[in-house]
Parts: C-alpha cells; structure tokens; sequence
C-alpha cells in the first residue's frame, strides 16, 4: 500500500466491464444471437439454448469456452464449438455507452497531471471497434494499447511496455480493471497498484470464489470513485 499518493504517475484503466457494461450489452447480446444456432443443433428452444449458455459458464467458469463443451456434451463436431464462439463474438457494436461518470473522471485525472492509458485485450478489430464506438481517443488518454489474443499477447507484455515506454516504475501506476484473472494478476505480479472495479460477471465469479489467493488493493464501485486516489486513506481496503 502506498504512503504518499503523490507517488503515483500513471492509471492504467481496462476497458470491457470497467468503462461501460460488456456484461449487460455485449454478451448478452452475443448469447442471444448463438443461441439460435445452438437451438437449431441440439434440438431446443432459444430460451433454454440461451440458458444453457448461463449454464455452462457458471458450472465451468468465465473463462472457459463454454461452446466446446456444449459441443462436447452434444456430441458436436469440433468444428461447431469454432463457429458458435465466433458467432458470439461477432455482434453488431453500436449499443455500447460510457458509465456516466467516466469522461468526467478522466478529465479531471487528466487535468491533475495523471498519465492515462487504455489497455484491454480480445480481437484486435474487435476491441478497436468498441473505442471507436464509444468515443475514447487521444483526448482522453495519452495511450492505447490492444493485448491481441490472436497473437498472444497479453496484458502483463503491455505493462512491461508502458513501463519502459514510460519510465515508470510499477509503484507509480494504478491499473483499475474487473478481472482478477487478467490486467488484476498482471499487475499485481509486476507491484502495480491494483484496483478491482465491481461490476460484471468477472467480478461476480470472483466473488464466488472461496480462497481468494490473489486479493486487489483495494475496491470500487463507481469510476468517479478513483479519484479518492489522490487520498488513498478513503479507499476501503478488501477484507475477504
């Protein structure tokens, strides 16, 4: 923990579930689409396709594929599994809007003297679609940085990155995201400052999870709520 915010240099902000609602837009959307699909293979209604998709991710976890194992458990071709995922992941992106206080936040961050910088993985075209779409630019941060999963990178390369690219140290940056098991772990394993937003179904699987071997720094719940950084002390530090 730090003694002195003014240590800090850098905020390194997630995008997906951070900035706006993935959980309540995006994915659901993308369920809704597949599950057509998944209805039409194994004989059901969209409803309880849609359903089975829950189903799945809460039996196995949001980070697993759930579409091969619907594939496995239906005695699919592999193929399948490729395609439905696909199909989720190719919805059309124009519903998509900031959390109200988020331009806000990073002006007045901005404005402090903060550098501010944009880091969320996925596909790369994907992924600069949603910038796009809900208008964060270059007037908001000083940089962009997109973990393509097609090429394996990841968000701990990107922090190694920022770091160098910068001359940071990772006492001076904040990294604010939703998953424990992503840009949290990376920062984490590099000494940045993690803070876990609490929202989505990151969020909410961690929250489940009874041995909670990797613990954030601290915890909010609204993105204006970042700005008590610069007074770390009125941050409520997690007890799990």
């Amino acid at each position: 923990m730090l003694e002195n915010s003014r240590k800090i240099k850098a905020i390194i902000f997630d995008l997906d579930d951070t900035l706006y609602d993935c959980s309540g837009t995006l994915v659901v959307q993308g369920r809704r689409q597949v599950a057509k699909t998944i209805a039409r293979l194994i004989n059901s209604s969209k409803e309880e396709a849609y359903l089975l998709q829950l189903q799945m991710e809460e039996k196995y976890g949001v980070k697993a594929n759930i579409y091969e194992k619907i594939a496995t458990h239906y005695h699919l071709p592999n193929s399948c599994a490729r395609e439905l995922l696909e199909e989720f992941v190719h919805v059309e992106i124009s519903n998509i809007t900031l959390f109200s206080d988020v331009i806000g936040t990073l002006m007045h961050l901005k404005s402090q003297g903060y550098k501010l910088i944009l880091v969320t993985s996925g596909d790369k075209q994907i992924q600069a679609k949603k910038i796009d779409v809900l208008g964060l630019n270059d007037n908001y941060f000083d940089d962009i940085l997109i973990a393509d999963r097609n090429e394996e990178q990841s968000k701990t390369g990107c922090f190694k990155h920022i770091m160098q690219q910068y001359n940071l140290k990772p006492e001076e940056i904040i990294c604010v995201g939703d998953k424990i098991d992503d840009e949290l772990t990376a920062g984490k394993s590099l000494g940045i400052v993690t803070v876990m937003f609490e929202h989505g179904r990151h969020y909410n699987a961690y929250l489940k999870v009874q041995d909670k071997l990797i613990k954030p720094d601290y915890f909010i719940k609204h993105i204006k709520d970042i700005l008590e950084l610069r007074i770390l002390n009125n941050l409520q530090v997690n007890q799990f």
